[in-house]
């Protein structure tokens, strides 16, 4: 049962089964994500039973009275003109490509200057479809190919297809060290237990698989095609950096780069100068969801890693 009073919001469990409070929470408060729900409680706004509680995994029972207090509003995303670069576009879908350091959705950090709101100021509408319309993710320092839907129908059929594994996505990395096979990861992957931002491999973790496959090889580093058959956040990333073949200029997940101590020193600084995941979504299969026809889509490179390659292929 939910009572609300102006931004007061009062709470009885009625269920049997013991539940976890920022889970109980965010099912019932479903226009707020379960990390929004989490900073609640850490910043003291709920309380069990007249006592205020800051653990988000605290067990709730039948019985439990819970109250969030002085409920604050979830502040809507603002518009902002910032340039899209589109390469696809008609009625139901558009196709970006995604510029590097632009994060795509507002969240702690970053509640401005987002893909999500550039799409709020061309797309007025798209404040009608969940995020906006946007149907995958890339990350911050992650370049290329992204989908959008325009319309709700769009946005549920293109989600549908992403679940089955039926959008291809394509992308392509640098890695430390001489790879000389084409090879699959096969590793679940969970969020950090000590650090929340971010992810590893755990066998508690949700299934995750990656396939690589060689373009080329340089000195000390290998340029490879890469394609998910899920899409785990920073699953690249982090499958790339288990088996000791971290992207080049991944500052966050570049464990096991001591075991390339023996690289020359003008090969390490061009390596080091590189200062993003040299990583790039570049290429996008999927069914219309009108039309049902085929749509395939490939982007270049961009000029920092082909910049990148064409320095690594000097120094060979």
């Amino acid at each position: 049962m939910i009572l609300k009073n102006k931004n007061k919001l009062k709470i009885t469990n009625v269920l049997n089964k013991k539940n976890r409070l920022d889970k109980f929470l965010s099912k019932l408060i479903s226009n707020y994500s379960r990390s929004y729900i989490k900073k609640l409680i850490i910043n003291g706004y709920v309380k069990i039973n007249k006592k205020i509680e800051l653990i988000p995994k605290k067990k709730v029972i039948k019985g439990d009275k819970i109250e969030i207090k002085n409920f604050p509003k979830k502040k809507d995303p603002i518009a902002e003109n910032i340039n899209l670069n589109i390469v696809y576009e008609d009625s139901e879908l558009i196709i970006i490509n995604k510029k590097n350091n632009i994060v795509v959705h507002p969240g702690a950090g970053n509640l401005s200057g987002t893909i999500l709101n550039s799409l709020l100021y061309h797309y007025p509408f798209l404040k009608k479809i969940p995020r906006a319309g946007i149907v995958h993710r890339l990350d911050k320092n992650t370049t290329g190919l992204m989908i959008i839907a325009k319309s709700i129908n769009s946005y549920n059929f293109l989600v549908s297809l992403l679940k089955s594994h039926k959008i291809t996505r394509e992308y392509e990395a640098l890695v430390y060290g001489t790879i000389l096979t084409n090879g699959k990861i096969d590793k679940p992957i969970m969020r950090n237990k000590k650090k929340r931002t971010i992810m590893m491999v755990h066998p508690k973790g949700k299934k995750s698989i990656t396939h690589y496959k060689i373009i080329n090889n340089f000195n000390f580093c290998t340029h490879l095609k890469i394609n998910l058959e899920t899409g785990r956040t920073h699953q690249i990333r982090v499958h790339m950096s288990y088996i000791k073949h971290p992207i080049i200029g991944d500052k966050t997940y570049i464990k096991g780069i001591t075991k390339y101590k023996n690289i020359k020193p003008k090969l390490k600084k061009i390596m080091l100068m590189f200062h993003r995941q040299s990583l790039h979504a570049k290429k996008i299969k999927l069914i219309h969801p009108i039309s049902k026809k085929k749509i395939n889509y490939t982007i270049d490179l961009p000029k920092d890693m082909l910049n990148l390659i064409k320095s690594l292929k000097n120094y060979k």
